[in-house]
């Protein structure tokens, strides 16, 4: 008798945030992330589960796929799957969510989040870390994580629910192209059914990389030889750590150093050496890069020409306030945003009206900086996007995680795929 699965999506439909989704075999429950959209405050879950699940598998180790995790550990003791170093980014991320919502819940009087540190420590001891490419068994379900190439531990996860059933590939976020930290994600894949991918960049390609990065390259360069500081807001985990070896190999002869949770974020990173593109290549950068330890410490490095990696990557947070106040006048210093902007963030702001905007410390100036924006993306871009469905060849495709996703599974649908965006009034699936 043929078993059915029942798929049904909870988050990141038609939008980049709140992931989330579940695979019902009638015996068992698997839900392959739960995230966050952080566009609002406090950052908003997906839908609800509805229920107990048995197995969590997380893709990687960003907010929008693993911020709500704590909700789910205080009803369903269920063991969290993930690959390497993925458990630990994630218990500096939801600790650091933690952090940042009391302090907007204080100073704007906001909501709080639904969870607290004991249920963070909860979903942490939670965790079971698995190697790329090893099979395991979750509970009525085969398993195998595959590198996904767009963080360090990011993992693509093929569900294998036994005889006469669809095999499934949650692709979570991944890369087509090779980086300065990471390999492209792993194309050798086992046979699917049903393909389930980020729409993030389906209507689109990104710039060369070689281009940006010497672009990068080319902008400290000339800041730091006027005498200013080069300011390069950056996401902790991956991006920094990228930057970082741009910067090193490219023969730096400037004092470089790094700020924010992309210090401990870096830290984690290079314990897990295996999963770099190169695994001694960060030790070497690390040996010439210095890490920034206190405000008295910023006030004392801006004194100098020199490059400054800092969180946060849209200027919503981190130590990006205090520099910018220092900064915002300076012509001959520069700030160099390295990746996507949401609506309504600082970072957005400052690209469309030329002004650094910060609510929660009641800052509204003029930027008399250079302002500059370039492409480090991590997300698979349109050409490799669609020659890895090529690859794959799967029988069903959900298009999820970006703003056009109803326009890509039309695009996919004329090519001959079958393909679905899924919406909140259509999110469930049966196979």
């Amino acid at each position: 008798m043929k078993r059915m699965i029942q798929l049904t999506f909870l988050g990141a439909m038609a939008e980049v945030g709140a992931s989330g989704m579940v695979l019902d075999s009638g015996k068992t429950k698997m839900l392959l992330d739960y995230g966050a959209s952080t566009e609002v405050t406090p950052a908003r879950p997906p839908l609800p589960v509805g229920g107990k699940v048995n197995s969590v598998v997380l893709s990687h180790a960003h907010v929008d796929h693993c911020g709500s995790l704590p909700q789910i550990t205080k009803e369903s003791n269920a063991p969290i799957f993930s690959a390497e170093c993925t458990k630990d980014i994630t218990e500096l991320l939801l600790y650091d969510s933690l952090k940042i919502n009391m302090q907007e819940a204080g100073n704007l009087g906001g909501a709080k989040l639904p969870f607290v540190k004991e249920d963070v420590r909860r979903t942490i001891r939670n965790f079971r870390e698995m190697q790329y490419r090893r099979p395991f068994n979750a509970p009525g379900a085969r398993v195998t994580l595959f590198d996904a190439g767009h963080i360090p531990g990011s993992a693509m996860t093929h569900v294998d629910f036994g005889a006469g059933t669809k095999k499934f590939l949650y692709a979570g976020n991944y890369n087509g192209i090779e980086t300065r930290l990471l390999k492209a994600c792993d194309l050798d894949l086992p046979k699917i059914d049903v393909l389930i991918t980020e729409s993030t960049y389906s209507d689109r390609d990104h710039p060369d990389r070689k281009s940006q990065e010497k672009e990068l390259i080319d902008i400290v360069t000339q800041t730091v030889s006027n005498g200013g500081i080069a300011l390069i807001p950056s996401f902790a985990v991956g991006r920094a750590q990228e930057l970082l070896l741009i910067l090193e190999q490219e023969g730096i002869d400037y004092p470089v150093y790094m700020d924010g949770m992309a210090k401990k974020a870096t830290t984690i990173i290079n314990r897990h050496k295996n999963l770099l593109r190169d695994p001694h290549e960060l030790d070497d950068t690390l040996k010439k890069v210095k890490y920034v330890t206190s405000q008295k410490h910023r006030s004392k490095v801006v004194k100098d020409p020199c490059a400054i990696i800092t969180t946060s990557g849209m200027l919503s947070g981190g130590p990006t306030n205090s520099y910018m106040k220092m900064l915002h006048d300076d012509n001959n210093s520069s700030i160099v945003l390295t990746g996507w902007q949401a609506n309504g963030t600082p970072g957005k702001l400052l690209l469309e009206t030329g002004r650094y905007t910060n609510d929660e410390e009641r800052v509204d100036v003029e930027v008399k900086m250079r302002v500059r924006r370039l492409d480090f993306s991590a997300h698979i871009g349109k050409k490799h996007l669609w020659e890895f469905i090529e690859r794959t060849a799967p029988e069903k495709i959900f298009c999820v995680h970006g703003d056009h996703t109803e326009e890509f599974a039309q695009e996919l649908n004329g090519k001959g795929w079958d393909a679905f965006a899924p919406i909140a009034n259509n999110r469930t699936f049966s196979f």
